[in-house]
């Protein structure tokens, strides 16, 4: 018996040893199966719903602030609608006020423009 017979048994052992840990520390060919089922299935309905007409991507939000008697007015505005049944979110009213503007004459949107008060900024506050 030779010294080399020992050292390959050792290394033998020790790659079997690596190898089972390795298999432990892995997924299973069924786990990565289904992650990739589920990431085909997120892509093909990002497809459908980007092909899909009448849908807009929603753009980055943002905040607006708004005078006092313009929050009185949009409020006023969403009480009078809820009365006549209509239920409108402020999102929805922005969303339509956008609109509006596309459609409406540019001298009475720079008149209107003119016409803003000016807010105070929270730092000056």
């Amino acid at each position: 018996m030779s010294i080399r017979t020992p050292i390959k048994d050792a290394l033998r052992s020790s790659i079997e040893d690596e190898d089972a840990a390795l298999a432990r520390r892995l997924p299973s060919r069924a786990v990565k199966r289904r992650a990739a089922v589920k990431l085909g299935t997120k892509a093909a309905k990002r497809l459908l719903a980007d092909d899909a007409p009448g849908r807009d991507k929603p753009a980055k939000p943002f905040d607006v602030t708004l005078s006092l008697t313009e929050a009185a007015q949009l409020k006023a505005l969403r009480d009078r609608l809820r009365a006549e049944g209509e239920t409108v979110s402020r999102r929805d009213l922005m969303r339509v006020a956008v609109a509006v503007l596309a459609v409406i004459e540019p001298e009475l949107l720079r008149a209107q423009l003119k016409a803003l008060p000016v807010l105070s900024k929270k730092d000056d506050a």
